[in-house]
């Protein structure tokens, strides 16, 4: 895709490059494609590793500029235009870190409350008023006799009582969607894992507590399946550590559902691999756009290929939404993902490129 246009009058990131944020260090553990050390041999498989790996095997290997649609499409360029007015939220992409989160047991009790909420509030209360109206319209006596024969106690019970909590509800759920969560820290989501390109670290959360911490490249990448009482497949792409039998995996796949062709699967693991890989810049979408300018990979591809730094932000939604749905019919006869890489041989001296890093001292 052509990302060399110049930015739209007026709109320029001016304001962007006074981001308070420096530019990323990467670490000596940060994991790149072109330098690192041949991994050992895999151990001998137990029953539990067995059970864990029975899934799909997906290989390291050279990334491309191949990106699955399904789950980016969630946020829109007005949405993020939003969260920078705001500077109440973050995305769960920038520069250092993909982040996994879930909801904890109170989210989902509220998001239940809600869910009612907004049922009654927008279908059974607008049809009891209209039944209560009525009554003091064509009751017997005309609207004073009615009103005086008790209505009065059943429209004030019926304010009180439904309308107001279920506005207050509703209020509350409108300002945490806009991002004020200090109105409801109890509410924030739990962390799950945090894919950092940093340091190349992966961490598994248990309890919002770090549960194991370990290089990326230690781990196999597996697209677990299950089928559904419809008998449709479910997966989840996860993340099996290679030299430990934790009993549980890292699940990365999880903002782009669970249905989808297995090959949009693996574009995900090529924009991970790619993401990880601090000799490739970050992938081109509209989440990572304003972090960009942070990652020193990314700001030397960029100013090589004078890209136009708001490439995805000046777009409108509806010109986003025409251009996922190009991307996703253009993609369908290219390979999702490169040349597999070796790594338990490392990488191809002859081919290898040494990338310098801004390491942290």
């Amino acid at each position: 895709m052509d990302v060399s246009e110049t930015p739209k009058n007026g709109q320029n990131d001016s304001q962007e490059a006074l981001d308070h944020r420096s530019e990323s260090e990467y670490q000596d553990t940060a994991y790149n494609s072109q330098d690192f050390p041949a991994q050992k041999p895999r151990q001998e498989k137990g029953f539990l590793r067995r059970m864990m790996t029975s899934g799909k095997p997906f290989s390291f290997s050279q990334t491309t500029d191949s990106i699955t649609v399904y789950g980016l499409d969630q946020i829109t360029p007005s949405e993020m235009a939003q969260i920078a007015a705001t500077k109440q939220q973050e995305v769960y992409w920038d520069e250092q870190s993909l982040n996994g989160e879930g909801l904890t047991g109170w989210s989902q009790v509220y998001a239940i409350v809600v869910s009612i909420t907004n049922g009654v509030l927008f279908m059974l209360l607008p049809l009891a008023y209209i039944l209560f109206l009525s009554g003091l319209v064509f009751g017997k006596g005309g609207i004073v006799f009615a009103w005086n024969d008790g209505m009065d106690d059943l429209f004030w019970g019926l304010t009180l009582y439904v309308t107001l909590p279920c506005l207050l509800i509703y209020l509350h759920y409108k300002l945490l969607h806009a991002g004020y969560m200090f109105l409801a820290p109890f509410l924030r989501p739990s962390r799950i894992f945090e894919l950092n390109r940093t340091t190349g670290m992966v961490t598994l959360f248990k309890k919002n507590q770090p549960y194991f911490t370990h290089p990326f490249i230690e781990f196999d990448c597996v697209l677990m399946s299950s089928p559904t009482q419809q008998g449709f497949l479910n997966y989840s792409l996860t993340l099996i550590h290679r030299y430990r039998d934790y009993s549980v995996g890292v699940p990365i796949s999880g903002s782009m559902g669970a249905n989808h062709k297995v090959i949009e699967y693996l574009r995900f693991w090529n924009m991970v691999q790619r993401y990880m890989d601090i000799s490739q810049p970050l992938p081109d979408i509209l989440v990572l756009e304003p972090a960009r300018q942070r990652d020193p990979t990314t700001i030397a591809y960029d100013k090589e290929h004078n890209r136009n730094p708001r490439y995805w932000r000046d777009m409108t939604d509806e010109e986003f939404k025409q251009k996922m749905d190009d991307i996703e019919k253009a993609q369908k006869n290219t390979p999702a993902t490169g040349k597999p890489i070796d790594i338990f041989k490392g990488p191809d001296s002859t081919a290898s490129k040494k990338h310098n890093r801004n390491k942290k001292k």
